[in-house]
């Protein structure tokens, strides 16, 4: 029983730091390079981008904690990026792709983001 409890209250702790981060980076989106992701205020911006078929999408972490990109179907991925790394993937195939951060999402919920393949 004690076990359970404190696996739930590290999980509800944990869920909760997902949430609570302040907003620290003023990130005016017209100032975003074409096809670009930034990673800011553990979120992606944009949040969903569109692009044609065979052109790439660069990540750019602007924080100073690790973030990557991961498609929720496994198919691609970048990986670790420090504060000012950048990583990019192209994509040759038209679909819908939902990603994720892996050290900040959680069943769902967190940094999410979709890149839209025309």
């Amino acid at each position: 029983m004690k076990t359970i409890f404190i696996s739930n209250l590290a999980i509800l702790l944990w869920s909760a730091s997902l949430f609570s981060c302040t907003s620290t980076h003023k990130i005016n989106t017209a100032d975003i390079p074409a096809n670009t992701v930034v990673m800011a205020d553990t979120k992606f911006i944009p949040s969903t981008i569109t692009i044609s078929k065979g052109m790439t999408v660069t990540w750019k972490n602007l924080e100073d904690r690790t973030h990557n990109a991961v498609a929720d179907d496994k198919s691609w991925k970048t990986d670790d990026m420090g504060i000012g790394e950048s990583k990019s993937v192209t994509f040759d195939k038209p679909g819908t792709y939902s990603y994720h951060c892996t050290h900040h999402t959680m069943m769902g919920f967190g940094m999410t983001g979709t890149v839209i393949v025309e």
